[in-house]
């Protein structure tokens, strides 16, 4: 940028900056340090200008000192802020990488079940087929032995009467 020089005034004097900054820019530091100048010559009514300006110097450097001062302690409490959040993004990604396995075990076991309950379905159907046959194999054998039964009994026929000895 172009250097431009800008008159200003301060409490009656004229004085040239040649700056950089915007002339309006320029103006307004130029009136707040007048206004500083004034403030100091309220409070001390003996004070000659060049005292209050070096008043004024001095309140102007403890405002910029106080206010670097709070502007690194902003910058601590916005690096802190930084810290934290990296740190909670870190721990997001974690638990974004846990929820995926967790959802992939899950998924996987999901399947397993399913697998398994079409295992027992089949295993049921199955146990149900060899009761039916094993309930028809004891018919046939309980009608076989009813029959044999009823022959032997029809051949050999006792009376209660007939003495066997």
């Amino acid at each position: 940028m172009d250097k431009k020089r800008v008159s200003v005034q301060i409490e009656g004097r004229n004085y040239v900056v040649i700056t950089t900054d915007d002339e309006k820019y320029v103006r307004s530091v130029a009136k707040e340090v007048t206004d500083r100048i004034r403030k100091a010559a309220q409070t001390a009514h003996n004070l000659d200008t060049r005292d209050c300006a070096i008043y004024a110097a001095m309140d102007l450097c403890d405002d910029r000192n106080k206010a670097v001062r709070k502007n690194k302690d902003v910058i601590g409490k916005a690096d802190k802020i930084i810290r934290t959040t990296n740190d909670l993004n870190k721990q997001c990604a974690q638990y974004k990488d846990r929820l995926t396995e967790t959802i992939n075990e899950n998924t996987h076991l999901t399947k397993r079940v399913m697998a398994l309950e079409k295992q027992l379905k089949s295993l049921t159907e199955e146990n149900e087929i060899l009761r039916k046959a094993q309930d028809d194999v004891q018919n046939t054998l309980d009608a076989e032995f009813m029959q044999e039964y009823q022959e032997e009994d029809s051949s050999e026929q006792y009376s209660l009467f007939d003495a066997k000895g």
